[in-house]
Parts: C-alpha cells; structure tokens; sequence
C-alpha cells in the first residue's frame, strides 16, 4: 500500500529558518556595530563595518551548520536537508565546513577591528587572521575526501561564480577608481568582496541546481 507524503506549504517551509535566520542575523549585527562603537568614537569607518557584517553572516553560517552536525534532530527543522539522517551521514564533512566557515568569518571580522582605525593591535589582528585562514584552509582540503560528486561540482560551480562576481564589481570598482570616478577600494574591500563573493555563489549554485526547497520545512 503506498502512502501518500503531506508537504507542508511554501510558507509553513520557509518560516522557522527564515525568522531564525532573520533574528540571529540581527542580533549578530547589532552586537558587532555595538561592538565598533565601543571606543566612544563615531564607528569604525563603512570599510570596516561592512567587512565586519559579512564576518558575522559567515559565523552565523558556521555555526548553524556546526549545530546541525552535532545535533542533527535540532538541524533538520532549519537546514537545507532532507531529514536528520542526512545530517548524520554527513556530520565529520559538515563538522569540518561548519568549523572552516566560523574561522573565516572571524578573521575578517577581526581584521575589522584590527590595525589603525580600530582597537585591536595589527599585530594581534594579523596573526591570529593568517593562523585562521591557515587552519580553515586545512579543513577544506580535509573536508573534500568527504564530500561526493554532486557536492564537488557545486563547490567547484560556486568557486567559479564567485570568479565572475569578483571580476564585474571588484574589476568594476578598480576600473572606475583608475579613472577618477570614485575612490579606490582600500585592502579590506578586497578581502571583503572575495569573502562575500564566494557566500553568494555558493547559495546561487545551490539555488540553481533546486536544493534551495528540500527538506520538510
């Protein structure tokens, strides 16, 4: 006898990660712009703001992948998967992208607040950015001998977007600050394009491939 799966509306599916996303992305905001004003001063500059924001929405990634991986009951309810079966098959591969991607936002989040402008000693800021970015390198590649082929093409995709990204408004803006028309992008833009870049590729393949909607959410 066959049984018939009930799929829960678009709305009732979107709800809880959605708002869950939505207020822990506000509140990671507005701790990091608190954070940055902590001086007295009048903040840190939009350069340094906005690098900042971007290192919280990787964190906030991170870690809620880290959460499914570790509690994969919790995660299935606002993770892109099937159920929580999917979680625990894949829990060491999403341990290690869960761990990669929370450094990642951290380093940029502290290059933020490093050097002159900021409140944290370059020194401090530089080592432990490089030691970050070292060690979520290290996961990555540790990361591939577990993930399968689908997952490889749409990593490989998602790198290549972010290529293109990179090309029309980092090119772009250098092109427009050559000929004078507006400012040039300081170094943390730079690093902060490619980070951002490389988030809204990987969720732009995701999409297009339709794994956007899976799940019983």
């Amino acid at each position: 006898m066959m049984t018939d799966i009930q799929q829960k509306p678009m709305w009732r599916r979107l709800a809880v990660p959605l708002i869950t996303g939505a207020i822990a992305g506000g509140l990671g905001s507005f701790a990091f712009l608190q954070l940055a004003e902590i001086d007295g001063g009048d903040g840190l500059g939009t350069s340094r703001e906005i690098a900042g924001l971007v290192g919280v929405l990787y964190v906030l990634c991170g870690v809620a992948v880290l959460l499914g991986a570790l509690n994969p009951a919790v995660g299935a309810k606002f993770l892109n998967v099937e159920d929580a079966d999917e979680l625990r098959e894949q829990s060491r591969m999403l341990v290690y992208s869960g761990m990669a991607t929370v450094l990642i936002g951290l380093a940029l989040g502290l290059l933020a607040l490093s050097g002159e402008g900021g409140f944290v000693a370059a020194e401090i800021g530089a080592i432990v950015a490089v030691a970050s970015i070292i060690a979520a390198s290290i996961l990555s590649i540790a990361m591939q001998r577990h993930i399968d082929e689908l997952q490889r093409a749409l990593s490989n995709d998602a790198v290549a977007s972010a290529f293109y990204l990179m090309a029309f408004f980092g090119g772009g803006w250098a092109l427009l600050a050559h000929l004078d028309y507006v400012a040039p992008p300081a170094p943390l833009d730079w690093l902060t394009m490619f980070s951002a870049t490389l988030l809204i590729g990987a969720f732009w393949q995701t999409a297009r491939r339709g794994l956007m909607m899976r799940g019983p959410n």
